[in-house]
């Protein structure tokens, strides 16, 4: 036997991505969020576990972010700006997912028209009382006032006339 054949060489290769990495594909080009979070966690060649525990969130968390499930909260934002280098909430080329933003976010755009049950949200949330308080006021039920709140059923002449009282108070 040769000298030689017992001998093993190893040396730490760079350019080449852990073993775990390469057999997830990623977006040369990303477009969304999740896909910049994922490329910057492959890059840097750490697993989700250790992104997540840098972001401060669960695992679960990231995942869902990561696959575009679901947006990132606001208060989260200066964490993924702080963990990506950049502010990737400026760019208007980034499409967004499916949000997780309560419906009230919408109507703080001025341009936006406001349908009645925005702004009778708008007013339990300016008063900063629960829908069990307004819905008393009103002589409702609370599923009623959500149904109202939500746009997905328009409250009678009677309701209508109820909500117009406490809003001309507000206005």
């Amino acid at each position: 036997m040769l000298p030689f054949c017992d001998r093993v060489v190893s040396v730490a290769r760079k350019d080449v991505a852990p073993v775990w990495t390469r057999s997830f594909p990623i977006a040369k080009e990303p477009t969304t969020l999740g896909q910049r979070l994922k490329k910057k966690r492959f890059l840097a060649g750490i697993r989700q576990s250790e992104a997540a525990l840098k972001l401060g969130v669960s695992r679960r968390t990231l995942s869902v972010w990561e696959t575009d499930r679901v947006y990132p909260a606001w208060a989260f934002q200066p964490r993924l700006i702080t963990y990506l280098g950049y502010d990737p909430f400026n760019d208007p080329a980034l499409r967004r997912p499916t949000g997780n933003e309560t419906s009230c976010v919408a109507f703080l755009s001025p341009n936006a028209p406001i349908t009645l049950g925005q702004r009778l949200k708008q007013y339990r949330l300016k008063l900063r009382k629960t829908r069990k308080q307004i819905a008393l006021e009103l002589g409702i039920s609370v599923k009623t006032l959500w149904s109202w709140e939500t746009d997905r059923r328009k409250p009678a002449t009677q309701g209508q006339k109820k909500i117009s009282k406490i809003l001309v108070c507000v206005d």
